[in-house]
């Protein structure tokens, strides 16, 4: 059985993200875990450990409230809940080292899916500290299935191939198109050496390699996805570096009129 992490804050942004894993995994072998965390922004005072009592209750209603919601959508559907005392980063720490999840699922409020990602938001603390496949939903996005989805790569191999196994479960289970996308121009790369070593992890699958041109990366992989009718995009985090480079706050405050697209980030190694 599948196991995968939903984080909630109980938002419309958050219910909108797990409706959408709820619809793309429907008719899978999957328990849900819906969770969210709880923390006390001060301490010293003598009503600490009540209100974090009160917190607790509060969470842990308001979780039941959230699945009954859900389970509306999708009657059939496991859903467990999790409410954790401390920081978001903490409470998906702990969740990740007890239950090993397939993949994390939050939702953007931006008014792009990249918007919020290094302006201090939730979605970027996630993706800059947890080391999991994540899936980040904007906030306006329905499930559509994926018949296209784009592979933003730097043509560097991924030494364990086990990191880009959700990319092909999606792929598998959709058969989609999988349209590899070269965002870092360097010339030092042999890119048919490079192309042959990417291919190897996608035996019999659609798959296509592309290169685009220019300075703003983000917003070239954005408009290529739209022009190509893409439904999701997806990429390997090698570091923080090239995750900076491709998801710059100058370039999200240009992107604001571009459509959205719920975005697979994959990691390979925290720094």
């Amino acid at each position: 059985m599948k196991n995968v992490l939903l984080l909630s804050d109980f938002s419309n942004t958050a219910r909108n993200a797990a409706l959408y894993a709820l619809k793309m995994f429907q008719g899978e072998n999957v328990r849900f875990t819906l969770l969210n965390s709880f923390d006390l922004e001060f301490s010293g005072s003598p009503y600490v450990v009540q209100l974090k009592d009160e917190l607790a209750l509060e969470s842990d209603k308001s979780l039941i409230s959230e699945v009954a919601i859900l389970q509306r959508a999708f009657p059939n559907t496991l859903i467990q809940v999790k409410s954790i005392f401390g920081s978001l980063i903490q409470a998906v720490h702990e969740f990740i080292s007890d239950y090993q999840p397939e993949l994390v699922v939050l939702g953007c409020r931006g008014e792009s899916a990249l918007e919020n990602f290094l302006l201090g938001s939730n979605a970027y603390e996630v993706i800059k500290n947890i080391n999991a496949p994540i899936l980040v939903v904007p906030k306006s996005v329905q499930f559509k299935k994926p018949d296209k989805i784009v592979f933003a790569t730097d043509l560097k191999d991924v030494d364990n191939d086990e990191v880009i196994q959700p990319v092909r479960n999606i792929v598998d289970k959709f058969q989609s198109s999988l349209m590899l996308v070269n965002v870092l121009d360097d010339q030092h790369v042999n890119r048919l050496v490079a192309e042959t070593k990417i291919a190897a992890h996608f035996p019999k699958i659609n798959l296509s390699f592309n290169f685009i041109e220019g300075d703003d990366i983000a917003k070239s992989i954005h408009e290529f996805a739209d022009e190509n009718d893409a439904e999701m995009i997806t990429l390997v985090r090698h570091n923080l570096g090239f995750l900076d480079r491709l998801f710059n706050p100058s370039v999200t405050k240009r992107m604001v009129m571009h459509p959205e697209h719920p975005m697979l980030i994959l990691h390979e190694e925290l720094e």
